[in-house]
């Protein structure tokens, strides 16, 4: 799996949640210090004990019905040391 995905992951872990990408989003930068091709995703940011729920609806396609107030941006941001860093927003 793509490094910085899984680094977005991580931030939805430290919040108790797991996130599941839907689709990139532009704002794409190639970061020359960890050489991750980056842009923004939207998604679900759910408790994980959905998981298993949000994946069945995904295979039924009811995932957009079931899941819309889960459903987020995972924006990227630099902060002023020039650390990448991610902030869910709500859709």
């Amino acid at each position: 799996m793509d490094d910085y995905l899984e680094f977005v992951k991580s931030i939805a872990k430290q919040q108790k949640k797991v996130f599941i990408m839907d689709t990139g989003e532009g704002n794409d930068f190639t970061d020359s210090e960890t050489g991750w091709y980056i842009e923004d995703f939207s998604g679900w940011l759910i408790e994980p004990s959905k998981e298993i729920e949000l994946i069945e609806a995904l295979n039924q396609e009811t995932h957009y019905s079931k899941f819309m107030e889960s459903y987020v941006f995972a924006k990227w941001y630099k902060t002023d040391k020039g650390k990448i860093m991610v902030e869910f927003v709500e859709y």
